[in-house]
């Protein structure tokens, strides 16, 4: 019996030897200890606000074997490359599409001097997913905030039927505290696999959006729309409506794709990641941040931002 329990012990040493041998080749390790923060940017002396949205791509299954997810694209061998991004750009309000609750606790561990509003869109726990917004504490207050989900019933945890996945947008309403003016944001992730529930998804959007009681209305995030593509332009059209792609104000270029897919993904790049804003607003710089990192990419998505004045 004594052989018996002793041989038990050894293989339990062993498996657990191995387990750890196997995080710490992956780089678990090294991502719980990623060190420092990215921190919220100080007042703008010219009152300019810079808006980001930056796809994190979610976390993937501990065992999978979906190309898209292993080798350099799991998380946490990106996670530090992911905050480099938002430390590049140094946002003021930050919409982030796809994070799951590990990540988000991630970035709220190192993200300092920001607040957040986040829901996750299913009851599918850990797996599940969020479109959270990230602040300047010190630029902003905030007055409101809550979560919708795109369907006919919006209010309800709901999805259309050509849908396979539930989707929702987060919002706040954001009071600057330099300037006294009220910023409605609005952050979302619509379908990808069907053009008819993706349109219909955008014109929840854009209803509600249009109905802010805010000065300035912003709309952004991974919005699975490429103009090029069946329904693209037909989907945006609702927030075309009122508000205006932030690279097509004057002066401004074009960046091109943002979806990257890794260079792996046989649909291409496409240019599906956008930030609408008024009219009338002051665009001083757009841009996207495509730095790749020792051949590590942060996501599946570049992240965009525009610089603007209101």
């Amino acid at each position: 019996m004594k052989k018996v329990i002793v041989t038990i012990l050894c293989v339990l040493i062993v498996l657990i030897v191995a387990v750890v041998g196997l995080f710490g080749a992956m780089g678990y390790y090294s991502y719980v200890g990623i060190p420092g923060k990215a921190e919220a940017p100080a007042v703008a002396e010219d009152g300019s606000i810079v808006i980001m949205s930056a796809n994190i791509r979610r976390q993937e299954k501990f065992v999978n074997f979906n190309k898209m997810d292993m080798g350099t694209h799991r998380w946490w061998k990106r996670a530090q490359y992911y905050l480099e991004n938002i430390k590049t750009v140094a946002p003021d309000i930050l919409g982030a599409q796809e994070v799951q609750a590990g990540q988000y606790e991630f970035l709220t561990s190192h993200l300092e001097g920001y607040g957040s509003v986040v829901c996750y869109r299913d009851k599918k726990g850990s797996r599940s997913e969020s479109c959270p917004i990230f602040y300047n504490e010190a630029r902003f207050e905030l007055l409101d905030s809550g979560t919708f989900w795109l369907s006919d019933t919006p209010d309800v945890m709901s999805t259309y039927e050509e849908s396979s996945e539930h989707r929702i947008a987060t919002f706040v309403k954001l009071k600057d505290k330099s300037t006294g003016i009220t910023i409605a944001v609005y952050n979302t992730h619509p379908d990808w696999g069907s053009v008819e529930a993706r349109i219909k998804q955008l014109s929840v959007i854009a209803a509600r959006a249009k109905e802010s009681d805010a000065d300035k209305t912003i709309v952004l995030g991974d919005l699975n729309s490429d103009r090029t593509l069946p329904g693209g332009n037909e989907g945006l059209a609702p927030i075309e409506s009122f508000l205006k792609d932030s690279k097509t104000f004057p002066g401004m270029t074009d960046y091109g794709a943002t979806f990257n897919g890794y260079d792996m993904d046989p649909d291409g790049p496409m240019g599906l990641d956008y930030i609408f804003l008024p009219e009338e607003t002051t665009v001083l710089e757009v841009g996207k941040v495509d730095k790749i990192y020792g051949g590590v990419y942060p996501s599946d998505h570049y992240p965009i931002y525009a610089k603007v004045k209101f």
